[in-house]
């Protein structure tokens, strides 16, 4: 156990914040930007910055060139990733989408489409909406501060998503896209998933359309010039490199002393704060041990909310025969067109991620990643491109290069790219996310009320954190009105540019009318 500092020493800074991450990062350089001299340390447990983001380098056509292991997309929705990039002098282009998609739902065979419009029939299409659309309303009521004061807050956090999910859809290839959207965006099944923290997530970006779509103002819109890691080395450079110390895990966080907080490292280097900000995944916060113990409503949360077993790739090509083809690059498939060792193919989502430089490359995300984690690299890596292959035709066998990361063997991370919180969890919300425990308070992209889980959620947190902090060291401190705004803005291409499939349901009403007659007979459950 920790020993308590002496109580007649000032501390020696402070903030201590801990995690060298998108919010850890964002929190001390908001405070230093607001409070000019304040005294911050940031203490990192990796040998590097970034958190869940990771750039990597890999040969491509014009020779070496980096893209992105680990997060990397922004939305011009996402107003407090925007506005860090501005500030930090960092340019976004847009993500390619040009051509035609191919999907694999069901025992149909691969199918293409354009635009956002599923290749799916009309009674899929209409159930699939009728799920989106009932989504969006209850998630557009929800108190995203605490979803537990939402009507039915304590059935829904009783109920996996994918109990809801059979509940409210009726036909298999709906259910696929489903499934294999919330295994994407979360790293996890639905069934792993609190309906009520589905909600919420969904509600913290705004609607389905934008945590799915790379279209106007969805969370996929635009990749980051560099990469999303130099979001963390630049601050990092603003905020000094000798505040932020790599390799320093923290072990220990003690509060006895009624004026400082005591942080002592795996090494046993002790610092002394006024306050401390944790900025980690939310699991990875109760692995540090609190003198005095943490409150159980803390404990509680994590316990029951996993971080998310995420596997992306990347390769890269000489050429971008996909796009000589007619096609964006984007695959949506449930993963059944490889039979292996493992329950599913490999292949669930793929994306063109051409770099600036003109290097070809698709980027992917494994359909299984915990079964498929358990086969040797070298196999793994022959059916992603022999799944690639199924799609593109046999010049997807050819790469430059090829990279994947395992998020769930990423050092004081263990996955990504959230913690999901389980059916219960959403009981311990209001208590166990945000509210500071003494000194000590809390950042991470899972505690944002503003996209949740995204780059601009660690940003916010990160914002939200710094505000408090500074609250409590200037009592008259006003909250952070960059903040304040960023929080408040709702201006970006709005419901009336919006997407919305209402082609589909216009033209189909007359068909739903007869299926509804039928339903029972012919839909599958």
């Amino acid at each position: 156990m920790a020993a308590s500092s002496d109580s007649t020493s000032p501390p020696d800074w402070d903030v201590i914040i801990v995690g060298a991450g998108i919010a850890g990062l964002t929190a001390a350089y908001r405070l230093q930007k607001q409070k000019p001299g304040i005294k911050v340390l940031v203490l990192e447990a990796k040998d590097r910055v970034g958190g869940r983001t990771y750039t990597t380098e890999l040969e491509g056509a014009h020779g070496k060139d980096i893209w992105d292991l680990g997060g990397q997309w922004v939305g011009s929705s996402q107003y407090h990733i925007i506005w860090l990039l501005n500030e930090l002098g960092l340019e976004k282009y847009p993500q390619y989408t040009t051509g035609k998609k191919m999907m694999l739902l069901g025992n149909k065979g691969i199918r293409t489409y354009e635009a956002s419009i599923p290749s799916m029939s009309y009674l899929s299409l209409i159930d699939l909406q009728r799920f989106m659309t009932a989504t969006d309303k209850t998630a557009a009521s929800l108190p995203v501060h605490n979803p537990m004061d939402a009507p039915d807050a304590d059935i829904l956090d009783s109920m996996t998503l994918e109990t809801l999910v059979r509940q409210t859809t009726y036909t298999l290839e709906a259910r696929d896209a489903i499934d294999i959207a919330i295994n994407q965006i979360f790293g996890a099944q639905p069934r792993m998933l609190s309906a009520l923290f589905y909600y919420y997530y969904v509600s913290s970006a705004r609607d389905m359309r934008t945590l799915n779509e790379t279209t106007d103002g969805a969370n996929q819109e635009f990749r980051i010039k560099g990469g999303a890691q130099q979001i963390s080395t630049i601050l990092t450079d603003r905020i000094g490199q000798e505040r932020v110390l790599l390799d320093h895990p923290v072990e220990h966080i003690d509060q006895r002393d009624a004026h400082k907080v005591t942080v002592v490292t795996e090494a046993g280097q002790q610092f002394t704060g006024r306050y401390v900000i944790v900025a980690t995944p939310l699991h990875c916060s109760t692995n540090i041990e609190y003198v005095p113990t943490l409150p159980l409503e803390r404990i509680s949360l994590a316990r029951h909310s996993p971080m998310a077993h995420l596997f992306k790739f990347i390769v890269t090509y000489q050429t971008a025969f996909w796009r000589e083809d007619g096609f964006s690059g984007e695959i949506f498939s449930n993963g059944v067109s490889r039979p292996s060792k493992a329950s599913t193919g490999p292949l669930q989502l793929t994306f063109d991620c051409t770099t600036p430089n003109g290097s070809p490359a698709l980027v992917g995300f494994y359909c299984n990643g915990r079964e498929w984690s358990q086969i040797e690299p070298a196999v793994r890596q022959a059916a992603i491109l022999d799944a690639l292959a199924e799609f593109f035709g046999p010049k997807a066998k050819e790469p430059l290069d090829y990279r994947e990361k395992d998020w769930a063997l990423e050092p004081y991370n263990g996955g990504c790219p959230v913690n999901v919180m389980t059916p219960g969890a959403m009981t311990y919300f209001h208590g166990g996310l945000r509210t500071p425990f003494d000194r000590v308070h809390w950042a991470g992209t899972e505690s944002a009320t503003h996209h949740c889980g995204y780059l601009s959620g660690a940003v916010q947190s990160g914002m939200r954190a710094a505000s408090e902090v500074l609250g409590r060291l200037e009592p008259a401190h006003i909250r952070d009105e960059i903040m304040t705004a960023l929080d408040g803005r709702r201006d970006y291409k709005d419901d009336e540019e919006k997407e919305t499939w209402g082609w589909a349901l216009g033209g189909l009403i007359g068909v739903a009318a007869v299926a509804a007659l039928v339903v029972r007979k012919l839909w599958y459950y």
